[in-house]
Formats: C-alpha cells, structure tokens, sequence
C-alpha cells in the first residue's frame, strides 16, 4: 500500500495531561483495585517495597489516570488505575514534610471523556491492571547487569540501584547470576535465592547436589538466625573445592588422552588386578619406576585420583611386562588384606578431613575480618585479648617469636607490610599507619586481630582437628561460635572431640586425686574459661 492510499491515524481517547497534588486525589467508585483489611484478601491497593523505594527516590514516573468525579466527590478527580502509585507518593510525601522538604507532585492523564461512563471506567481499570505482567526475574538481573556496567558517577549509580531495590552487592552479582541456565536460575528462585546468592550459585551450578546443599546450608541459617550466613558460606567453600577439582580432573584427562596414553578408572586397591602404581614397581636396574622410564612400556597407563587431583601412572600387566614388586609393595602384598583395606580407608578419611579443615579456614578468616570491623567489641572480646597479651603461654611466646604479620593484617584487611621480607629483616613497626589512623574507641580491633592471628598461628594448623585436640583450640572454636560464627562440620567434631577429651581428663585427674575433685575439675575447665554454654543446635 503507497503513502498515499495509507488510513489515517486517529487518537483512541480523549485526554490532558497535568501534574497533581496526590493529596487531592480520591479513588474513583469503579476502580478495579479494592482496599481490603486482610479479612477479604490481599490488599492489593498499597505499595511494595521496591515501589515505595522507587517513588521515594524519584517519584512517580508512570502517569496515573483520572476522571472528573460526580455525585459527594463532585469537582475532584478520581483514580480509575495508579492508586498504589498514589499512596506510594503520599507515603514519600509524608517523609518529606517530617524533613521540612517539599514533595513530588504526580504526573496524571485526566480522562474527560469517562466523566459519567462509569462502564467504561470500570473496564479501562479493569483491563489496565488485568494484563498488566510482571517482568521476569532474569529482566531484573539484566537491568542490574546493565547499570553495574554504566560509567557513571558511584553516588549516581548508588541511588539508581536504590531506587530499583538494588544494593551495591547485587550490582556486583549480576553479571554472574546472569549467567545462570534458565532452568538452575528458576530452581534457585524457587528456592529463594538473592541476587548475591544466585551469584554464588552460579559459580558451582555444575557441580552435583549444588543447589540442594546451598539450599540446605540456608534453611540452617536461618533458623540459627546466622545473619553471616555462615553455613551458607562453608557450603559454598566446599562446592567451589569440588568445582575446582572436577576442572583439574577434567583437564588431566584431555592431557592423557591429547598424549594418547590410556585412561584406566581409578581403584582403591589393586592388588587383585593385574594393574599396578609405578610407585609399586621397579625398573630392571632395581630403580623406581617413574613416567619417564616406564612411558615405553606396551602397560603404560594413567588414572586420575579424583580426591586429588593427580595423574597415578600406572601398568596395566606389571607382571607380564617383567616388572618387580618394591620391598615395601611386597611386604604389603603379604599382609592380611583387611588390614590393608582398613589402613587404606583410614588414609583416605585423614585426607578429607585434612582437606575439609583446610577448607573451613578462609570462611573462618573471612569471619574473624568482619569481626574485627563491627561497631562495638562484644562482652568476651576484651577477656580474650588480655588473657592472650599479659599471659605467659608457650604458644603466644611462639608466635610473637615468629613475627608473623601476614594473619594480623588480612584481619585488618591491609596489605602486610611484610610481605617479600625475610624473617632476619622484618618492618619494626609493621602497623604504625593503622595504629595512626584508628580512634582509641576502635584500638580494640588491632588487639583483636592481633590475638586472633596468634590463636589461628598457634591452635588451628593442618594437623589440629587430629588425635589429642588441644584445649585452647576448642576455647577459639567456641568463642567464634559465641560471637556468631557458624562452625563446620569438621569444626563442630573437633570440638566435640576435644570436650570429650577434656571431660575424661578430668574425670582420670578426679580418680588420681580424690581428695581434691573440685580442684581437677577446675583445672580441667580453665583452658575454655571464656567459652559460654554452646547452642543447642550445635
């Protein structure tokens, strides 16, 4: 169809535009949105919080639509659609006022063509709220994506964020929760994820169990009231391990298999295969045999130690290829097997929770960093730090010795001043600028991380959750318990276990010295003499 030939556009109603005081608005009879005092349904007619935040920032933005009124409300105007945007902004005007500033007026469409057709009001407010959708989750996400990309002034951005219900963090999470397949993006907001946590789970979604265990460590944060989302935290801390060892698993393979060297499934025991370690065998010469001096062997082969991470090479007929036992392989191969088996599991328990300890300790640091920026030092603070600086323990005497600052400052969340330093050529006064710039109300936290860096030194390396536990491990344990801190599973049975130690200590101390139990007892108990009854959930 030409130019020419095309019909005409005409105006589908009658109307003016205007702004208006909010005040002076009434809602018309026919609108289709009903207040309701919650006996007769949800109120649909007040504003939602991210509405309410909008408006407050930048008013109303969307025109509300009007008609002049009849019958008591004679000369007014009445609200056929936009109430919740009205009482939005007689909410923000209210702030405003109670600060001595003017209000928004409201931007309005007056419809003189409803004036008396109530049908056609009801039903243009009807149709209005009817169809109108809501935008997806995924919108939202983008349109957070998009302003954290904007270069703009930080203020600016700050208060467009606020004023889409957005804060800092959620700018931050966005582009990675964008990146979230639709389905595990619907499944975590099923599972009533934020935006900082969707970010979070996005960065493990492959891993297996993901979001049932995320979802899990949320349900225990909140109903311990954990607002530091502790158990969140040592979740994700254990998802990213497993995500980061699948990957260096997944790549040994393509290497393997990119060298044409088989892939063989990896086994706890050998010994009833024809397969075998290198490190089980030796060369003609009597040597060990190693990936270089077997790699011409028609057996040679590889499999990934999936706990590990790491290529085990391997021969796939040891005995046919004229291969030797090791001493050690043979005498092992003599023993009894369920021992051997038993040995092996006990192996591979210590290794677990050798990596679970390790893997508590940056949710542990990342905890005691925070603790260590709170407004005010809680009750147990200041008896923990003068018990660690003016006593007279070996393990304060060795750390103090060490001249470690590197814990010191990342508690303080500085740079150590440290770092690249031999131990013989160390900053004599390594905390001089933070010691400057902090207020004597806050001195507090420079003693806190200092004792703190002095516990985790001294009571929390690799080896600590084995055998006899240390007293003042469960002390530290329970003290970041008491100030908030969710503990790990591994945490929590190293604690378990160490009470346990400490209560039959005390009770083999009891039946030595019977005539003095309260004494024993009390001995027993004074490595923890800061600790507080531990939750019932723990």
């Amino acid at each position: 169809m030409s130019t020419a030939t095309r019909p005409a556009a005409v105006e589908g109603f009658t109307g003016r535009f205007s702004w208006v005081d909010p005040h002076d608005l009434v809602i018309d009879p026919y609108n289709h949105r009903k207040h309701r005092d919650g006996a007769g349904g949800e109120d649909t007619t007040q504003p939602d919080a991210d509405l309410q935040a909008s408006v407050d920032e930048f008013g109303v933005l969307t025109p509300l639509v009007l008609r002049p009124q009849t019958g008591e409300h004679e000369g007014k105007l009445g609200i056929i659609f936009g109430q919740r945007r009205n009482n939005a902004a007689l909410a923000a005007a209210k702030k405003a006022k109670k600060s001595n500033k003017p209000y928004r007026l409201v931007p309005a469409i007056i419809r003189d063509d409803l004036a008396g057709v109530d049908d056609a009001a009801l039903t243009v407010s009807f149709i209005e709220n009817k169809h109108r959708r809501q935008a997806t989750v995924r919108d939202d996400i983008d349109a957070a994506k998009q302003l954290a990309l904007m270069n703009i002034p930080k203020t600016r951005k700050t208060r467009h964020a606020r004023a889409m219900g957005f804060k800092p963090a959620d700018l931050a999470a966005a582009t990675k929760a964008s990146k979230l397949s639709d389905q595990a993006l619907a499944d975590a907001v099923e599972a009533d994820f934020n935006l900082v946590e969707l970010a979070e789970f996005q960065e493990v979604e492959g891993v297996d169990d993901a979001l049932w265990t995320l979802q899990r460590a949320k349900t225990r944060d909140i109903r311990q009231g954990n607002t530091k989302r502790g158990n969140w935290k040592h979740a994700l801390a254990e998802l990213r391990a497993k995500r980061a060892l699948a990957d260096r698993c997944a790549k040994l393979v393509e290497e393997l298999t990119a060298a044409e060297i088989p892939v063989i499934k990896w086994r706890l025991s050998w010994s009833d295969t024809s397969t075998r370690p290198l490190t089980d065998l030796l060369t003609d010469d009597g040597e060990p045999q190693t990936s270089q001096t077997h790699q011409d062997c028609p057996g040679h082969a590889g499999c990934i130690d999936a706990s590990e991470g790491e290529v085990i090479w391997l021969c796939t007929a040891w005995h046919r290829h004229g291969h030797a036992l090791t001493p050690e392989a043979a005498k092992k191969a003599a023993q009894a097997s369920p021992d051997r088996e038993a040995a092996k599991a006990e192996r591979r328990l210590v290794i677990e929770n050798n990596k679970a300890w390790r893997q508590a300790r940056d949710v542990r640091y990342d905890f005691i960093k925070d603790l260590c920026q709170q407004p005010e030092p809680s009750t147990r603070m200041w008896p923990l730090i003068l018990s660690m600086i003016t006593g007279t323990s070996y393990a304060y005497e060795s750390f103090v010795g060490r001249k470690r600052t590197d814990l010191t400052a990342r508690f303080l969340g500085v740079e150590d001043p440290n770092e690249g330093h031999r131990q013989w050529d160390r900053v004599a006064d390594p905390f001089g600028a933070v010691i400057a710039r902090t207020s004597p109300a806050h001195s507090w936290r420079i003693l806190l991380a200092h004792a703190a860096a002095a516990h985790e030194s001294e009571h929390m390396d690799d080896a600590a959750w084995r055998r006899n536990i240390d007293p003042q491990t469960v002390a530290w344990l329970t003290f970041l318990e008491t100030e908030g801190y969710a503990l790990s599973t591994i945490e929590t049975k190293t604690v378990a276990k160490g009470r346990a130690q400490q209560e039959e200590k005390a009770k083999q101390d009891t039946k030595a010295n019977p005539s003095e139990p309260d004494e024993s007892a009390a001995g027993a108990e004074e490595p923890e003499q800061h600790q507080e009854p531990e939750p019932a959930a723990a």
